[in-house]
This record gives C-alpha cells, structure tokens and sequence, in this order.
C-alpha cells in the first residue's frame, strides 16, 4: 500500500506542472562566474514563451569597475549600438514554444550577456519550482549547458 501511494504521489506531482503557462513568473538563474544572478520574467506572446530580465542581484558595476556604480549593461552585445543599454529589461529567452508531448519548451533561444552570444534554448520542469534550462550550440541539444533555475516567489 506504501509503494502505491508513492507511486500516486509521483504521478500526481508530475501532472501539476503539465501545462504550458506553469512557466509563467520569475525565475532566478545559477549564479555566474562573477556571483551574479538574473532574475528572469517569462510571458507569452502569439504562443511564443519570452524571458524578460526582471532584476539581477548585483544591478550595478562595483566600485572597482570601469563603470563604477553605474547599472549594469550589455557590453558584450554584437551590436555596438545597444552595448550601452542596460540589461534590466532586455530579452533573455526568446520564442520559446510548448511541446505538449514532451512537456517541454523548446526551439527558442537564449542570450547570454557574459559573452553576447544566442544558443539555441529548451526549458523542462524539474518540479514546480524548478526549471531545467539549456543553451546549446546545436538545434539538438547535444553540445550545451544545463543551468537550474528556482522559481522566485
């Protein structure tokens, strides 16, 4: 009897998060090399999934910085004119889309400012609370990084 409601309490636990508007909300990332970590806000657009950055918990440059005290910016951004736009707001996931099949997002992008390059992005549920993000270099996602994130509440 123990092993059936385990069981149950498994299967229950994985449709909670079966649908495509569980990734709604913010989401707080790993910490990068340099301590800091993004807050992310994702919305739907024409059933495209977009991370928005909300906040980061180190917003701006450090007394030992070039721009010191200054918010931070998307310095490494490919396009010389938005390298002096700040990060707080920028597009971080783009064009995600739900597979119902796979209860995954997938065939998106994502933007990494550390080094201003775009990886191909799937997102799938750890739990509730969890999310499993990967950038990778191929659409298959072979040759990547995972990364897990926690939903803020």
């Amino acid at each position: 009897m123990k092993k059936f409601i385990l069981i149950l309490s498994l299967l229950m636990g994985t449709l909670a998060f079966g649908k495509e508007s569980d990734i709604l909300g913010k989401w707080i990332t790993e910490k990068a090399d340099n301590g800091n970590q993004i807050i992310v806000q994702f919305h739907e657009e024409n059933n495209k999934f977009y991370g928005i950055i909300d906040n980061l918990t180190i917003p701006v440059y450090g007394t030992n910085e070039k721009y010191s005290g200054k918010k931070k910016m998307d310095l490494k951004n490919p396009n010389p004119s938005l390298r002096s736009k700040t990060l707080v707001g920028s597009k971080f996931v783009y064009k995600c889309t739900y597979n119902k099949d796979k209860n995954k997002w997938e065939d998106g992008s994502i933007y990494n400012p550390e080094n201003g390059k775009t990886y191909h992005c799937s997102i799938t549920f750890k739990n509730i609370n969890t999310i499993i993000v990967k950038g990778s270099l191929d659409s298959l996602g072979l040759i990547g990084k995972k990364q897990i994130w926690k939903r803020v509440k």
